[in-house]
């Protein structure tokens, strides 16, 4: 039994060095067609979990419409004379007529609930202004599709304002700014209510007039109009076409991820397995490169130690405690006609030197990784004879 767990062990072990040579041996061509199949994978997924599940369907359910259009009228000029449009005189025009409508609109039915007073607002441009009722609180409360909230006339005596003016001016200010305005404002306070929504009744109309002592000019707006869409959000499951088949994200995301996973882990297990590889073939000589790479001074010509006590030494670490101990750099000469690495460290009357033989440390390279295949292959035939035989 025991030798049958460790036929098994060993059986897996072999499995896996062969695995792990033949991974390790994958042309480059091949490799670089895995990365590419990669990056593939990797632009779908991060595509798939950045695209949402869901999709916003926005419909308008109803579309409400507030309107307010201002408007006015003076007593005709004497003499058949007709003033500029917009251009009131209150020499002989000393009251204007203001016209205020405001309606609501929708699709289909709403409740409109609330109240609206009319303001009169006198400006003195940088120094003061004063507010006055022109019409108290109205109240509405009507539902339907066209709702009249506001259709009232109110009149303004502009004779009245001027005298009022003066007053504030002369008697409590003591100024008198360049410009006046007078402004007409319907203050409305109310919602509009559809299904479960309300919405505020918008309030910021003004109609504006500038006053000067010849004449009075309308400058503002004559209509203000606000549309307010009201929104049915339904939510859908988002699909994405996949090779002719209308697939949803989720399952979209299901398929990418363990493909990209499985992709990842296979490289990320080459990438390893070939650092491996290159650290166990790693010979003294890239050993020592990578180590002490700073410190070896390249030469062209060998030392001739003749003249010198030469002191070959065992090993590479043995020649750098020598160079630290003395305090002297470490020189290197390739000889490629010997096949050798030497290193030396110079000392007065004293060499000491540490050779490689480059050759024999490829070769011996070269050969443990040809005898661990052999020896797989070997055992491998060795088990298969003796199962036949038995």
């Amino acid at each position: 039994m025991q030798m049958d767990k460790q036929k098994e062990k060993k059986t897996t072990a072999d499995k896996w060095i062969k695995i792990k040579i033949r991974l390790c041996g994958l042309p480059n061509k091949t490799l670089i067609f895995i990365i590419i199949v990669w990056i593939i994978i990797t632009i779908i997924t991060v595509h798939a979990f950045s695209t949402s599940q869901v999709i916003e369907l926005k419909t308008n359910k109803n579309i409400i419409t507030q309107r307010t259009v201002f408007d006015y009228k003076t007593k005709e000029l004497p003499n058949g004379v007709i003033g500029a449009e917009g251009i009131i005189f209150p020499k002989t025009q000393s009251f204007i007529d203001v016209y205020i409508e405001t309606t609501i609109t929708a699709i289909e039915s709403v409740n409109v609930k609330g109240n609206y007073s009319i303001l009169l607002k006198i400006i003195a441009e940088g120094l003061w202004e004063r507010a006055e009722t022109l019409k108290e609180k109205q109240y509405f409360n009507n539902e339907g599709e066209s709702i009249e909230v506001i259709n009232q006339k109110v009149s303004i005596d502009l004779e009245k304002i001027f005298n009022d003016i003066e007053v504030i001016s002369n008697e409590i200010i003591g100024s008198r700014p360049t410009k006046f305005f007078i402004n007409i404002i319907p203050v409305i306070e109310g919602d509009i209510t559809y299904e479960s929504n309300k919405i505020d009744i918008e309030s910021n109309m003004v109609m504006k007039f500038e006053l000067s002592p010849t004449q009075v000019t309308f400058n503002g707006d004559e209509e203000y109009l606000k549309q307010i869409p009201i929104e049915e959000i339904e939510v859908i499951e988002n699909k994405i076409n996949l090779f002719g088949l209308m697939v949803p994200i989720r399952v979209y995301r299901y398929i990418s991820l363990p493909i990209f996973l499985i992709f990842t882990s296979f490289i990320l297990l080459i990438l390893i397995l070939k650092r491996q590889i290159r650290i166990e073939q790693m010979t003294e000589v890239d050993e020592i490169e990578r180590k002490y790479k700073n410190r070896l001074v390249p030469i062209q010509q060998p030392i001739d130690y003749k003249n010198k006590t030469h002191i070959p030494l065992e090993s590479m670490e043995a020649l750098v405690r020598i160079s630290d101990e003395q305090d002297r750099g470490i020189f290197k000469y390739r000889s490629d006609i010997e096949g050798k690495i030497f290193y030396y460290v110079i000392e007065d009357n004293y060499i000491y030197t540490y050779t490689i033989d480059t050759d024999n440390n490829r070769k011996n390279i070269i050969n443990t990784s040809i005898i661990d295949t052999d020896i797989i292959d070997t055992n491998n035939n060795s088990e298969k004879q003796k199962e036949k035989a038995m």
